[in-house]
């Protein structure tokens, strides 16, 4: 698992978390807002991408 978080809300704390789970053979990814658990998305579908 994996967990890093970048955004960051007016006062300068960082609001959101990534996850990463292995399940079986399959990888989900979750972005989560620490402050309120129903803020969250959940995907079991990846694109590798360049920055």
């Amino acid at each position: 698992m994996s967990s890093t978080g970048s955004t960051e809300d007016a006062e300068g704390a960082i609001r959101e978390t990534y996850e990463e789970y292995d399940v079986g053979d399959t990888r989900l990814a979750m972005i989560a807002d620490p402050e309120n658990e129903h803020a969250w998305i959940q995907s079991d579908v990846t694109e590798q991408i360049e920055q």
